[in-house]
C-alpha cells in the first residue's frame, strides 16, 4: 500500500479532488495560502493509473509516495478489492527512483567488478563452481544491465546514457582484469603455464555462444525486469543476470592469456550476445508490462523527447547497439549452424557398427561460425567404452566427416572414459568403474 502527499496550487486541487472523488478514494486536505496539500492511502496496483490522473493536473506538483504498512477509511476496503487481482507493479515514477536508488557509485562499482572478475577467473581456473557463484554474488553489474531498458521506456536519456557507458567500461575492465590476472598466475606458475583450459568442464561451457545461452540471457533479463518492477526480492534475480555476465567476461580474459585466439572471440561474442540478451529481454519485458515509452505516447517523437545536448550521443549509442545486435545475430546463427552440424555428425559417426558399444558423453566445440581468417576450430568429443577395447580411428572418421558437412578444416580430440563391469558381491551386485583415457 502507498500513501502519496500531493502539493498543488489551489486552482489544481479542484481538478485533482474531483478525479479521486471518480475513483472513490478518500482524502484528507489542508490548506495553506494559495495552497493545498492532499494526503490519500492506495492499494500498490493503484498507483500508476492515480498518479497519472495526478500529473495530467500539474506535472510540476510535489508529491511523495512513502510505503504504508496499515491504513483505515471508509471506501478502502472496496478499493483494495478492486485492485486485489491487479499485479502490484510499481508506477513508472517509482520505477525511475528505484533504478536510480540501486545504481552503485561508480567507485565501487568498478572495483566490485574487478573484484568479481577474479573471483570468476579463480573458480573458472580451479573449475569451482562455489567461487564462480561467489563472482556473481558480488558482482554489480544487475543496476546497469537493467538502467539502459528502463531509461529507453521512460524518456531518461540520462540514465540510457550513462547505463550503456558503464556497462562497456565495465565489461572492459572485466575482461582486462581477468586477462591480467590469469597472465600473472599463469606466469608465476600458480597454475601450470601448459593447463589446457578448453578441458576444464565449466570454462568448456562458454568457448561460445549457443542457442541455449542465449535463451538463458534472455529469460535473466525477463526475470530482471519483472523483479524490479514489483515488489519481488530482487536478491536472486541480481545473480541471475550477473551469472550471464561475469563467467564469460572472465573466460576471455583467461583465453587471452593462454593465447587461444578462437575460445577468446567465442568467449566475447558470448558476452555480447548475453549483455544484448538481457537489455532486449528487459525492454520489452517493460513495454508488455504496460510501461509505454514516453516518446511513443501521442505524437510526441524519439527525437522530440531526446535533449537538444543529448541528441548526438544518444543517436550515437542507439547506432552502436543496432549494429551490434545485428552482427552478433549474424555471428551467433553462424556458430549455432556450425555446432549442429557437428552434432549430427558426431551422432552419425558412433551410429555405426563399429562404434555401437561407444555412448557419447559430451561434445564442445570452440567457435565455428563466420571469422575473418582460416582458424581452425577445435572440437573435444567424448564418449564411454569398455575398458579392453581401442577405437584408433574414431577421431579421425569424425574429423573427415565434420570437414565435409561444413566445408571447415576441423580439429578433433577424442576422449574416452574407460567402464570396467565387474560382480564383486556374493549376491551378482555389479559395480561400473570408470577410468579417463584421453584418446
Amino acid at each position: 500500500m502507498r500513501e502519496l502527499h500531493v502539493q498543488v496550487a489551489e486552482e489544481d486541487g479542484e481538478a485533482i479532488m474531483s478525479s479521486l472523488d471518480e475513483e472513490e478514494i478518500d482524502y484528507t486536505t489542508i490548506e495553506d495560502d494559495d495552497e493545498v496539500h492532499l494526503f490519500f492511502a492506495v492499494p500498490t496496483a493503484a498507483t500508476s493509473a492515480v498518479l497519472d490522473d495526478l500529473l495530467e493536473v500539474d506535472e510540476d506538483s510535489y508529491t511523495v509516495m512513502t510505503g504504508v504498512e496499515f491504513a483505515q477509511s471508509p471506501n478502502l476496503t472496496d478499493l483494495q478489492e478492486r485492485y486485489a487481482d491487479s499485479l502490484r507493479q510499481l508506477s513508472k515514477w517509482e520505477l525511475q527512483a528505484k533504478i536510480r536508488e540501486i545504481q552503485w557509485p561508480y567507485q565501487l562499482y568498478y572495483v566490485g567488478t574487478l573484484l568479481s572478475v577474479i573471483a570468476a577467473a579463480a573458480g573458472l581456473l580451479l573449475d569451482q563452481p562455489a567461487l564462480l557463484i561467489g563472482s556473481m554474488i558480488i558482482a554489480p553489474q544487475a543496476s546497469s544491465a537493467l538502467a539502459a531498458p528502463a531509461g529507453m521506456v521512460l524518456g531518461d536519456w540520462d540514465l540510457f546514457a550513462a547505463s550503456l557507458r558503464e556497462q562497456a567500461l565495465g565489461l572492459g575492465l572485466a575482461v582486462v582484469g581477468a586477462g591480467a590476472f590469469a597472465w600473472v598466475v599463469r606466469t608465476t606458475g600458480v597454475v601450470p603455464p601448459s593447463l589446457s583450459i578448453t578441458g576444464l568442464e565449466l570454462a568448456g561451457f562458454r568457448l561460445a555462444p549457443s542457442l541455449l545461452s542465449t535463451v538463458g540471457a534472455g529469460v535473466a533479463g525477463v526475470v530482471g525486469a519483472f523483479g524490479y518492477t514489483t515488489e519481488q526480492s530482487t536478491a536472486l534475480i541480481g545473480v541471475m543476470i550477473t551469472a550471464a555476465l561475469i563467467p564469460a567476461a572472465a573466460a576471455v580474459g583467461l583465453a587471452g592469456a593462454w593465447g587461444i585466439p578462437l575460445f577468446a572471440f567465442g568467449a566475447f561474442l558470448l558476452l555480447l550476445v548475453n549483455v544484448l540478451a538481457i537489455n532486449v529481454g528487459a525492454f520489452l519485458t517493460l513495454v508488455a508490462m504496460g510501461y509505454r515509452p514516453t516518446w511513443g505516447i501521442g505524437d510526441r517523437s524519439l527525437r522530440e523527447s531526446i535533449p537538444d545536448e543529448r541528441r548526438t550521443a544518444v543517436y550515437a549509442m542507439l547506432a552502436v547497439v543496432l549494429v551490434a545486435t545485428v552482427g552478433v545475430g549474424v555471428l551467433t546463427g553462424t556458430n549455432v549452424a556450425f555446432t549442429w552440424q557437428v552434432d549430427q555428425e558426431v551422432e552419425a559417426t558412433l551410429s555405426e557398427p563399429a562404434y555401437e558399444d561407444l555412448t557419447l558423453r559430451d561434445v564442445q566445440a570452440t567457435y565455428g561460425g563466420w571469422t575473418w581468417g582460416r582458424a581452425t576450430p577445435e572440437v573435444t568429443v567424448t564418449v564411454s567404452r569398455a575398458a579392453d577395447r581401442s577405437y584408433s580411428d574414431l577421431a579421425d572418421g569424425i574429423e573427415s566427416r565434420v570437414e565435409r558437412r561444413t566445408g571447415r578444416d576441423v580439429r578433433v580430440t577424442v576422449e574416452f572414459v574407460e567402464t570396467r563391469t565387474v560382480d564383486s558381491s556374493p549376491s551378482g551386485n555389479v559395480g561400473a568403474i570408470r577410468k579417463p583415457a584421453p584418446s
